[in-house]
Protein backbone atom coordinates (compact mmCIF):
# COMPACT_ATOMS: atom_id res chain seq x y z
CA UNK A 1 0.00 0.00 0.00
CA UNK A 2 1.59 3.29 -1.06
CA UNK A 3 2.55 5.67 2.26
CA UNK A 4 0.72 8.60 1.28
CA UNK A 5 -2.52 6.31 0.63
CA UNK A 6 -1.41 5.26 4.51
CA UNK A 7 -1.27 8.48 5.67
CA UNK A 8 -4.40 9.66 4.36
CA UNK A 9 -6.58 6.75 5.78
CA UNK A 10 -4.60 7.69 9.00
CA UNK A 11 -6.22 10.95 9.29
CA UNK A 12 -9.58 9.94 7.60
CA UNK A 13 -9.86 7.65 11.03
CA UNK A 14 -8.53 10.30 13.08
CA UNK A 15 -11.32 13.36 11.58
CA UNK A 16 -13.52 10.53 11.49
CA UNK A 17 -13.28 8.47 14.08
CA UNK A 18 -11.79 10.72 17.24
CA UNK A 19 -12.38 14.17 16.30
CA UNK A 20 -16.28 14.24 16.84
CA UNK A 21 -16.21 13.77 20.34
CA UNK A 22 -13.66 16.12 21.03
CA UNK A 23 -15.70 18.69 18.65
CA UNK A 24 -18.91 17.53 20.72
CA UNK A 25 -17.41 19.43 23.64
CA UNK A 26 -16.70 22.59 21.95
CA UNK A 27 -20.29 22.32 20.17
CA UNK A 28 -21.91 22.08 23.23
CA UNK A 29 -20.12 25.06 24.96
CA UNK A 30 -20.97 26.67 21.90
CA UNK A 31 -24.91 25.73 22.64
CA UNK A 32 -24.66 27.28 25.72
CA UNK A 33 -22.96 30.24 24.82
CA UNK A 34 -25.99 30.93 22.37
CA UNK A 35 -28.53 30.31 25.53
CA UNK A 36 -26.56 32.84 27.61
CA UNK A 37 -26.99 35.21 24.60
CA UNK A 38 -30.58 34.73 24.47
CA UNK A 39 -31.40 35.28 27.72
CA UNK A 40 -29.07 38.67 27.85
CA UNK A 41 -31.59 39.57 25.34
CA UNK A 42 -34.70 38.48 26.27
CA UNK A 43 -35.24 39.36 30.25
CA UNK A 44 -38.06 37.48 31.53
CA UNK A 45 -37.44 34.25 29.90
CA UNK A 46 -35.48 30.87 31.00
CA UNK A 47 -34.06 28.57 28.91
CA UNK A 48 -33.64 25.53 30.91
CA UNK A 49 -31.39 22.22 29.57
CA UNK A 50 -33.55 19.15 30.68
CA UNK A 51 -30.75 16.60 29.41
CA UNK A 52 -28.23 16.71 27.29
CA UNK A 53 -26.90 13.72 26.68
CA UNK A 54 -23.01 13.91 24.35
CA UNK A 55 -21.91 10.75 22.91
CA UNK A 56 -18.74 10.35 20.35
CA UNK A 57 -20.66 11.14 17.33
CA UNK A 58 -23.86 12.93 18.30
CA UNK A 59 -25.18 14.75 21.05
CA UNK A 60 -29.08 14.93 22.36
CA UNK A 61 -30.44 18.00 24.31
CA UNK A 62 -34.25 19.04 25.71
CA UNK A 63 -34.17 23.13 26.38
CA UNK A 64 -37.79 24.42 27.85
CA UNK A 65 -37.95 28.38 27.19
CA UNK A 66 -39.98 30.00 29.92
CA UNK A 67 -41.69 32.10 31.51
CA UNK A 68 -39.54 33.32 34.62
CA UNK A 69 -41.67 35.30 37.56
CA UNK A 70 -40.70 39.24 37.65
CA UNK A 71 -42.33 40.99 34.91
CA UNK A 72 -44.45 37.71 33.93
CA UNK A 73 -46.25 37.44 37.09
CA UNK A 74 -49.29 39.16 36.22
CA UNK A 75 -49.68 36.91 33.51
CA UNK A 76 -48.80 34.06 35.20
CA UNK A 77 -51.47 35.26 37.59
CA UNK A 78 -54.05 36.21 34.58
CA UNK A 79 -53.48 32.36 32.63
CA UNK A 80 -53.58 30.85 36.04
CA UNK A 81 -57.12 31.78 36.68
CA UNK A 82 -58.40 31.07 33.37
CA UNK A 83 -56.91 27.99 32.83
CA UNK A 84 -56.62 26.53 36.45
CA UNK A 85 -52.52 26.04 36.02
CA UNK A 86 -50.14 27.19 37.42
CA UNK A 87 -47.58 26.60 34.44
CA UNK A 88 -47.91 29.64 31.40
CA UNK A 89 -47.05 28.25 28.31
CA UNK A 90 -43.31 26.82 27.19
CA UNK A 91 -41.46 26.09 23.79
CA UNK A 92 -39.34 22.50 24.17
CA UNK A 93 -36.79 22.16 21.79
CA UNK A 94 -35.08 19.06 21.03
CA UNK A 95 -31.74 18.86 19.58
CA UNK A 96 -29.35 16.62 17.71
CA UNK A 97 -26.02 17.23 16.93
CA UNK A 98 -23.97 15.31 14.65
CA UNK A 99 -20.43 16.86 15.65
CA UNK A 100 -16.92 15.86 13.78
CA UNK A 101 -14.56 17.73 11.07
CA UNK A 102 -16.75 15.53 8.85
CA UNK A 103 -19.64 15.04 10.57
CA UNK A 104 -21.08 11.42 8.94
CA UNK A 105 -23.72 10.99 10.92
CA UNK A 106 -25.61 13.90 9.77
CA UNK A 107 -25.95 12.05 6.54
CA UNK A 108 -28.72 10.30 7.76
CA UNK A 109 -31.08 13.60 8.38
CA UNK A 110 -32.57 16.40 6.46
CA UNK A 111 -30.02 19.04 5.47
CA UNK A 112 -27.11 16.87 6.49
CA UNK A 113 -23.76 17.25 5.05
CA UNK A 114 -19.71 16.11 5.06
CA UNK A 115 -18.70 19.98 5.05
CA UNK A 116 -15.71 20.57 8.00
CA UNK A 117 -17.39 22.14 11.07
CA UNK A 118 -17.65 21.64 14.09
CA UNK A 119 -21.45 20.41 14.39
CA UNK A 120 -24.47 20.52 12.16
CA UNK A 121 -27.67 20.33 14.49
CA UNK A 122 -31.87 19.79 13.93
CA UNK A 123 -33.95 21.19 16.37
CA UNK A 124 -37.80 19.80 16.53
CA UNK A 125 -40.01 22.20 18.48
CA UNK A 126 -43.24 21.09 20.33
CA UNK A 127 -45.81 23.78 22.45
CA UNK A 128 -46.41 23.13 26.00
CA UNK A 129 -49.84 25.00 26.41
CA UNK A 130 -49.24 24.96 30.58
CA UNK A 131 -52.17 22.31 30.99
CA UNK A 132 -50.02 19.43 29.80
CA UNK A 133 -51.59 19.61 26.39
CA UNK A 134 -48.82 19.56 23.72
CA UNK A 135 -48.85 21.27 20.53
CA UNK A 136 -45.99 20.07 17.35
CA UNK A 137 -44.90 22.52 15.73
CA UNK A 138 -44.38 21.57 12.15
CA UNK A 139 -40.47 22.59 10.75
CA UNK A 140 -37.21 22.26 12.36
CA UNK A 141 -34.48 24.70 13.29
CA UNK A 142 -31.35 23.76 10.94
CA UNK A 143 -27.70 24.49 12.76
CA UNK A 144 -23.96 24.54 11.71
CA UNK A 145 -20.91 25.68 13.71
CA UNK A 146 -17.86 26.59 11.83
CA UNK A 147 -14.37 25.30 12.51
CA UNK A 148 -13.71 28.87 13.66
CA UNK A 149 -17.19 29.22 16.15
CA UNK A 150 -19.03 31.04 14.22
CA UNK A 151 -22.22 29.53 13.44
CA UNK A 152 -25.56 29.74 11.11
CA UNK A 153 -29.02 28.63 11.80
CA UNK A 154 -32.42 28.87 9.88
CA UNK A 155 -35.63 28.19 11.16
CA UNK A 156 -38.08 26.27 8.76
CA UNK A 157 -41.47 26.19 10.18
CA UNK A 158 -44.29 24.65 8.22
CA UNK A 159 -48.00 25.87 7.76
CA UNK A 160 -49.84 24.52 10.34
CA UNK A 161 -53.73 24.98 11.84
CA UNK A 162 -54.97 23.56 15.11
CA UNK A 163 -57.84 24.69 17.67
CA UNK A 164 -56.31 25.51 21.34
CA UNK A 165 -60.04 25.13 23.29
CA UNK A 166 -61.98 27.13 20.91
CA UNK A 167 -59.80 29.50 19.13
CA UNK A 168 -58.72 28.32 15.66
CA UNK A 169 -55.41 29.59 15.11
CA UNK A 170 -53.72 29.73 11.89
CA UNK A 171 -50.20 30.35 10.59
CA UNK A 172 -48.66 29.96 7.22
CA UNK A 173 -45.14 29.28 8.12
CA UNK A 174 -41.59 31.01 8.71
CA UNK A 175 -38.07 31.10 6.94
CA UNK A 176 -35.58 32.56 9.40
CA UNK A 177 -31.80 32.70 9.60
CA UNK A 178 -29.39 34.01 11.85
CA UNK A 179 -25.45 33.80 11.87
CA UNK A 180 -23.06 34.15 15.03
CA UNK A 181 -19.53 35.17 14.36
CA UNK A 182 -16.79 33.82 15.85
CA UNK A 183 -16.82 34.72 19.71
CA UNK A 184 -20.24 34.89 19.57
CA UNK A 185 -19.66 39.10 20.32
CA UNK A 186 -21.78 39.87 17.19
CA UNK A 187 -25.24 38.22 15.49
CA UNK A 188 -27.10 39.23 12.35
CA UNK A 189 -30.63 37.94 11.84
CA UNK A 190 -32.92 38.44 8.59
CA UNK A 191 -35.96 36.37 7.56
CA UNK A 192 -39.95 36.49 7.90
CA UNK A 193 -42.45 35.35 9.47
CA UNK A 194 -45.49 34.69 7.06
CA UNK A 195 -49.50 35.13 7.89
CA UNK A 196 -50.99 34.43 11.28
CA UNK A 197 -54.11 34.92 11.83
CA UNK A 198 -56.73 33.79 15.34
CA UNK A 199 -60.31 33.48 14.96
CA UNK A 200 -62.37 32.81 18.63
CA UNK A 201 -65.73 34.00 19.81
CA UNK A 202 -66.30 38.00 20.05
CA UNK A 203 -62.25 38.36 18.34
CA UNK A 204 -60.64 38.28 14.98
CA UNK A 205 -56.95 38.75 14.67
CA UNK A 206 -54.05 38.89 12.46
CA UNK A 207 -51.11 39.88 10.98
CA UNK A 208 -49.77 38.93 7.05
CA UNK A 209 -46.34 39.16 7.72
CA UNK A 210 -43.58 40.04 10.07
CA UNK A 211 -39.72 41.00 8.01
CA UNK A 212 -36.57 41.53 10.22
CA UNK A 213 -33.13 42.25 8.71
CA UNK A 214 -30.76 42.92 11.89
CA UNK A 215 -27.19 43.13 13.44
CA UNK A 216 -26.26 43.50 17.10
CA UNK A 217 -22.57 43.32 18.43
CA UNK A 218 -21.60 42.70 21.95
CA UNK A 219 -20.11 45.78 24.16
CA UNK A 220 -17.78 45.55 27.05
CA UNK A 221 -20.70 47.59 28.86
CA UNK A 222 -23.30 44.67 29.32
CA UNK A 223 -25.21 46.03 26.58
CA UNK A 224 -25.66 45.50 22.85
CA UNK A 225 -25.50 47.76 19.87
CA UNK A 226 -26.92 47.13 16.12
CA UNK A 227 -29.20 47.91 13.67
CA UNK A 228 -32.69 46.65 12.98
CA UNK A 229 -35.09 47.16 9.79
CA UNK A 230 -38.74 45.70 10.98
CA UNK A 231 -41.82 45.47 8.64
CA UNK A 232 -45.40 44.50 9.82
CA UNK A 233 -48.07 44.55 6.92
CA UNK A 234 -51.73 44.57 7.19
CA UNK A 235 -52.33 43.80 10.89
CA UNK A 236 -56.19 43.23 12.53
CA UNK A 237 -57.74 43.28 15.35
CA UNK A 238 -61.32 43.01 16.19
CA UNK A 239 -63.29 42.51 19.36
CA UNK A 240 -67.08 42.49 20.15
CA UNK A 241 -67.66 44.33 16.84
CA UNK A 242 -64.96 47.13 17.14
CA UNK A 243 -61.99 46.80 14.32
CA UNK A 244 -59.03 48.45 13.75
CA UNK A 245 -56.36 47.99 11.11
CA UNK A 246 -53.46 49.04 10.29
CA UNK A 247 -51.71 48.80 6.67
CA UNK A 248 -48.03 48.69 7.89
CA UNK A 249 -45.98 49.15 10.71
CA UNK A 250 -42.08 50.26 9.63
CA UNK A 251 -39.61 50.27 12.63
CA UNK A 252 -35.77 51.58 11.34
CA UNK A 253 -33.43 51.52 14.79
CA UNK A 254 -29.02 51.75 15.15
CA UNK A 255 -27.24 52.27 17.66
CA UNK A 256 -23.33 52.82 17.88
CA UNK A 257 -20.09 53.46 20.18
CA UNK A 258 -17.43 55.89 19.53
CA UNK A 259 -15.15 57.00 21.71
CA UNK A 260 -16.88 55.38 24.99
CA UNK A 261 -20.06 57.70 23.86
CA UNK A 262 -23.12 55.82 22.47
CA UNK A 263 -25.38 57.49 20.19
CA UNK A 264 -28.31 55.97 17.87
CA UNK A 265 -31.68 57.00 15.87
CA UNK A 266 -35.17 55.60 15.87
CA UNK A 267 -38.00 55.56 13.05
CA UNK A 268 -41.23 54.03 12.98
CA UNK A 269 -43.98 54.37 10.36
CA UNK A 270 -47.26 53.77 10.89
CA UNK A 271 -49.67 53.58 7.61
CA UNK A 272 -53.08 53.95 8.08
CA UNK A 273 -54.04 52.57 11.22
CA UNK A 274 -57.74 52.48 10.89
CA UNK A 275 -60.63 52.87 13.48
CA UNK A 276 -63.58 54.31 14.87
CA UNK A 277 -62.54 57.85 14.79
CA UNK A 278 -61.06 57.61 11.32
CA UNK A 279 -57.83 56.77 9.48
CA UNK A 280 -54.69 57.50 10.92
CA UNK A 281 -50.90 57.68 9.94
CA UNK A 282 -47.78 58.56 12.35
CA UNK A 283 -44.19 59.29 11.56
CA UNK A 284 -41.85 59.28 14.53
CA UNK A 285 -38.02 60.06 14.42
CA UNK A 286 -36.22 60.32 17.77
CA UNK A 287 -32.20 60.37 17.94
CA UNK A 288 -29.82 60.64 20.80
CA UNK A 289 -26.15 61.04 21.17
CA UNK A 290 -23.24 61.17 23.49
CA UNK A 291 -24.56 59.21 25.90
CA UNK A 292 -21.50 57.74 28.08
CA UNK A 293 -20.83 53.71 27.68
CA UNK A 294 -19.85 52.73 31.09
CA UNK A 295 -22.48 54.55 33.17
CA UNK A 296 -25.16 53.92 30.31
CA UNK A 297 -24.20 49.95 30.93
CA UNK A 298 -24.40 50.12 34.97
CA UNK A 299 -27.98 51.21 34.28
CA UNK A 300 -29.30 48.85 32.03
CA UNK A 301 -28.10 46.09 33.65
CA UNK A 302 -29.93 47.14 36.99
CA UNK A 303 -33.38 47.78 35.03
CA UNK A 304 -33.10 44.41 33.54
CA UNK A 305 -31.84 42.65 36.84
CA UNK A 306 -35.20 45.00 38.10
CA UNK A 307 -37.57 44.10 35.59
CA UNK A 308 -36.60 39.99 36.29
CA UNK A 309 -36.91 40.45 39.85
CA UNK A 310 -39.78 38.30 41.58
CA UNK A 311 -41.47 41.88 42.25
CA UNK A 312 -40.48 44.30 39.44
CA UNK A 313 -42.82 47.19 40.23
CA UNK A 314 -41.30 46.83 43.84
CA UNK A 315 -37.44 46.68 42.63
CA UNK A 316 -38.22 49.17 39.41
CA UNK A 317 -38.90 51.32 42.71
CA UNK A 318 -36.31 50.75 44.82
CA UNK A 319 -33.58 50.70 42.09
CA UNK A 320 -32.12 54.63 42.15
CA UNK A 321 -30.28 54.00 45.11
CA UNK A 322 -27.96 51.44 43.23
CA UNK A 323 -28.07 53.76 39.98
CA UNK A 324 -27.69 57.06 41.65
CA UNK A 325 -23.65 57.61 41.08
CA UNK A 326 -24.05 56.52 37.42
CA UNK A 327 -26.90 59.18 36.60
CA UNK A 328 -24.84 61.35 38.08
CA UNK A 329 -21.68 60.47 35.94
CA UNK A 330 -24.37 59.98 32.98
CA UNK A 331 -25.55 63.97 33.47
CA UNK A 332 -22.23 65.26 33.94
CA UNK A 333 -20.50 63.51 30.99
CA UNK A 334 -23.20 65.21 29.04
CA UNK A 335 -25.98 64.14 26.50
CA UNK A 336 -28.44 64.85 23.83
CA UNK A 337 -31.30 63.73 22.93
CA UNK A 338 -34.01 64.80 20.45
CA UNK A 339 -37.50 64.12 18.80
CA UNK A 340 -36.64 65.70 15.96
CA UNK A 341 -40.08 64.34 13.99
CA UNK A 342 -43.88 63.32 15.83
CA UNK A 343 -46.21 63.67 12.79
CA UNK A 344 -49.65 62.29 13.08
CA UNK A 345 -52.17 63.00 10.69
CA UNK A 346 -55.68 62.36 11.80
CA UNK A 347 -59.24 63.66 9.68
CA UNK A 348 -58.84 67.13 11.56
CA UNK A 349 -54.92 67.73 9.94
CA UNK A 350 -51.43 66.67 11.21
CA UNK A 351 -50.24 67.24 14.48
CA UNK A 352 -46.89 67.66 14.85
CA UNK A 353 -44.25 67.79 17.67
CA UNK A 354 -40.50 68.45 17.87
CA UNK A 355 -38.76 67.91 21.54
CA UNK A 356 -34.87 68.84 22.18
CA UNK A 357 -32.92 68.15 25.51
CA UNK A 358 -29.35 69.04 25.47
CA UNK A 359 -26.87 68.65 28.76
CA UNK A 360 -23.93 69.82 28.95
CA UNK A 361 -20.73 68.63 29.68
CA UNK A 362 -19.40 69.38 32.95
CA UNK A 363 -16.47 69.08 35.09
CA UNK A 364 -16.12 65.55 36.87
CA UNK A 365 -14.49 67.19 40.01
CA UNK A 366 -17.36 69.66 40.35
CA UNK A 367 -19.76 68.55 43.09
CA UNK A 368 -23.07 67.21 41.57
CA UNK A 369 -26.48 68.93 42.18
CA UNK A 370 -29.41 68.61 40.05
CA UNK A 371 -29.72 72.10 40.24
CA UNK A 372 -26.83 72.92 38.74
CA UNK A 373 -28.18 70.62 35.29
CA UNK A 374 -31.09 72.64 35.23
CA UNK A 375 -29.62 75.57 35.09
CA UNK A 376 -26.84 74.35 32.33
CA UNK A 377 -29.12 72.61 30.42
CA UNK A 378 -31.21 73.25 27.07
CA UNK A 379 -34.46 72.36 25.38
CA UNK A 380 -37.54 72.98 23.37
CA UNK A 381 -40.61 71.75 22.11
CA UNK A 382 -42.42 73.26 18.95
CA UNK A 383 -46.06 72.09 18.73
CA UNK A 384 -48.74 72.75 16.24
CA UNK A 385 -52.34 71.49 16.57
CA UNK A 386 -55.36 71.52 14.09
CA UNK A 387 -58.10 73.85 15.38
CA UNK A 388 -60.54 71.11 14.45
CA UNK A 389 -58.61 68.99 16.50
CA UNK A 390 -58.10 71.08 20.00
CA UNK A 391 -62.00 72.01 19.57
CA UNK A 392 -62.58 68.51 19.74
CA UNK A 393 -60.07 67.76 22.44
CA UNK A 394 -61.98 71.14 24.70
CA UNK A 395 -65.80 69.62 24.59
CA UNK A 396 -64.34 66.73 26.27
CA UNK A 397 -61.88 68.28 28.51
CA UNK A 398 -62.98 71.95 29.18
CA UNK A 399 -60.28 72.77 30.50
CA UNK A 400 -57.63 72.54 27.81
CA UNK A 401 -58.78 75.78 26.90
CA UNK A 402 -57.06 77.62 29.64
CA UNK A 403 -54.05 76.48 27.31
CA UNK A 404 -55.35 78.95 25.04
CA UNK A 405 -56.60 81.57 27.84
CA UNK A 406 -53.10 81.54 29.31
CA UNK A 407 -51.46 82.46 25.71
CA UNK A 408 -49.72 78.10 25.97
CA UNK A 409 -50.46 78.09 22.08
CA UNK A 410 -51.42 80.81 20.26
CA UNK A 411 -53.82 80.49 16.62
CA UNK A 412 -51.72 80.63 13.74
CA UNK A 413 -53.89 80.15 10.40
CA UNK A 414 -55.75 76.65 10.59
CA UNK A 415 -53.80 75.77 13.94
CA UNK A 416 -52.86 76.25 17.48
CA UNK A 417 -49.08 76.55 17.66
CA UNK A 418 -46.66 77.27 20.75
CA UNK A 419 -43.19 77.40 20.54
CA UNK A 420 -41.43 77.02 23.73
CA UNK A 421 -37.11 77.19 24.86
CA UNK A 422 -35.51 76.85 28.14
CA UNK A 423 -31.92 78.28 29.10
CA UNK A 424 -30.90 78.75 32.36
CA UNK A 425 -34.14 78.51 34.28
CA UNK A 426 -36.16 80.53 32.02
CA UNK A 427 -38.74 79.51 29.57
CA UNK A 428 -39.54 81.66 26.96
CA UNK A 429 -43.54 80.47 25.27
CA UNK A 430 -44.24 81.72 21.94
CA UNK A 431 -41.65 84.94 22.89
CA UNK A 432 -42.93 85.56 26.53
CA UNK A 433 -40.28 84.76 29.01
CA UNK A 434 -41.75 82.89 32.37
CA UNK A 435 -38.89 81.87 35.11
CA UNK A 436 -39.68 78.67 36.76
CA UNK A 437 -38.61 77.75 39.92
CA UNK A 438 -35.64 75.04 40.66
CA UNK A 439 -35.20 73.71 43.88
CA UNK A 440 -32.56 74.46 46.31
CA UNK A 441 -31.98 77.83 44.67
Amino acid sequence: MKRWLVILLVILALVILISPGIVGRLAEEKLADGIAWTELDSPGFKIATETFERGWFTSEGRHRVVFEDGQFQEATEMFSAATGSDSLPSLIIDTRLDHGLLPVTSLGRDQGSLAPGLARSVSTLRLDVGDGGIIEIPGALYSNVGLAGASDARLLLDPVKFDLDGAIIEWQGADLNVHTHSGARKRSFEGVVESISLAAVGINAGIESFTIDADQSATPYGFRLGNADITLTNLVFGADGAAISVDSVAVKANTGIEDERVSGSTMLSVNTLTGPTGDVDIDLKMTFSEFDAASLGVISTALREAQGATDPQTALMEIYPAIEDDVQTLLQKGLKFSVDQLDVSLPQGVLTTNIAFDVPETDPSDNFSWPGVILSMTASIDVKIPIALFDRVAMMNPEAGTLVAMGFLQKEGTDYVMDADYAKGLINVNGAPMPIPIPGL
